[in-house]
């Protein structure tokens, strides 16, 4: 695993944050973002203004173009995502134990997700083949890292709103799985690089005024957008014991879905629509839901679809788990911000760590618990604080994901095998 979070350059760094229940958010971007000070305007909805400037951020990065076979021209107009996202998967490559000489020629996959293209479109010079190739075309989010890598596998960039990046972790298993391929870098980035997006956002009410994500708590009242990257390596698990890797989890089972009109609206999650994916996932791992003692949940703090994701997951899972053993929630997104098309990279960082080390880290500004749902009725109970994991036995996880595109991913994880 390679990831780039606020507040966390490596997943080590990543799981100590949380370990700490440290909040990465800060009130305003860096300086060397487009400056948001002036579009604040506290009150709600309102067209061309921001309700909050908080968010969660990446420190300018250093890119060595000459590393990533990337030239002088070429790294002046290459979106900043795809700088992050290769240096990403080299990092992912060094915690492998893999260097480009044992990768290169060989048929490695590339799976990637990225859903905003706000590098170019702030972009205002001449529309080249140097500006399209480096941001216009999110194809060159996975093509960058094969030309790099001088991988042979199957690549391509899945465009899934907030869905991207866990999709992209979907495909890539199904590539392995039909032989395809031998091993896969799958992942996706994000990066706020504009202020449209987040205008739209706060004029429809989803941006938090408060600044923070309060995943299944009474007071959500929306998210704040953040960066974020994350590349992991795949391999079929029986290759990777052979080939004596360290394994961090494993991917039991994942499912992909679309809701269809099973909402009232388009971007607009549904009940049913988790419900066909978390049993499409279990029954690709060959996994009862009751023995899914976690679920990492998509969890971006809208109020109304923290209340659809709980309610599905209390039907699926909750509702088969033992008296007294409830399924246990939480979100990434509590600590980081919500990072769209590498949101739900960043809960499987985070649920690959918990299931190795046994342990849960805590969701925070989680309480007083929402009342619109009834947690003890569907046997969920949130992660208020951390804690090891409660019972003995296989650690089994799930992750969610919903694209505003009404796509539906959910991975269900154990822990690795033991050595």
């Amino acid at each position: 695993m390679g990831c780039r979070f606020p507040g966390a350059s490596s997943p080590d760094e990543l799981w100590r944050l949380l370990l700490d229940g440290r909040d990465a958010v800060t009130p305003t971007g860096p300086a060397d973002r487009v400056d948001t000070s002036a579009l604040l305007d506290r009150r709600p909805r309102q067209p061309g203004r921001l309700v909050s400037t908080a968010g969660g951020f990446l420190a300018e990065q250093f890119f060595d173009a000459a590393r990533h076979h990337v030239t002088e021209r070429e790294a002046a107009a290459l979106d900043p995502q795809h700088k992050v996202l290769l240096a990403t998967a080299a990092d992912a490559l060094t915690d492998a134990g893999l260097t480009e000489g044992t990768v290169a020629g060989q048929e490695v996959g590339v799976f990637m997700g990225q859903s905003t293209g706000e590098h170019w479109d702030a972009h205002e010079g001449p529309a080249d083949m140097y500006a399209l190739a480096g941001a216009a075309a999110r194809s060159m989010a996975s093509g960058r890292i094969s030309y790099a890598l001088d991988l042979r596998g199957p690549c391509a960039t899945v465009d899934a709103a907030c869905s991207s990046g866990t999709l992209a972790v979907h495909l890539a298993c199904q590539s392995l799985r039909t032989g395809e391929c031998d091993t896969v870098l799958a992942g996706g980035v994000s990066l706020v690089g504009g202020v449209d997006h987040t205008l739209g956002y706060s004029a429809a009410g989803l941006l938090s005024p408060s600044g923070r994500c309060r995943f299944g708590s009474e007071d959500a009242d929306g998210f704040v957008r953040s960066d974020g990257a994350a590349v992991f390596v795949l391999k079929r698990l029986g290759q990777a014991v052979l080939d004596g890797d360290r394994v961090h989890a494993v991917i039991l089972g994942s499912a992909q879905a679309s809701k269809g009109r099973t909402a009232k609206a388009v971007i607009a999650p549904s009940v049913e629509g988790y419900l066909q994916v978390i049993g499409r996932a279990a029954a690709n791992a060959g996994v009862t839901p009751d023995r899914i003692g976690y679920v990492e949940a998509h969890g971006n703090a809208a109020p109304a679809g923290d209340a659809v994701e709980l309610q599905a997951i209390g039907t699926a899972i909750g509702a088969h788990r033992p008296v007294g053993q409830p399924c246990l929630v939480g979100s990434v997104k509590t600590n980081l911000g919500h990072a769209e098309a590498a949101g739900g990279l960043a809960g499987l960082v985070k649920t690959a760590l918990a299931l190795r080390h046994r342990t849960l880290p805590a969701s925070l500004h989680a309480g007083p618990p929402t009342s619109a749902v009834d947690w003890a009725g569907l046997r969920i109970a949130p992660v208020t604080e951390r804690m090891p994991w409660p019972r003995p036995g296989p650690a089994i996880a799930g992750v969610n994901t919903y694209g505003l595109s009404g796509i539906f991913v959910h991975l269900l994880l154990g822990e690795p095998p033991a050595r």
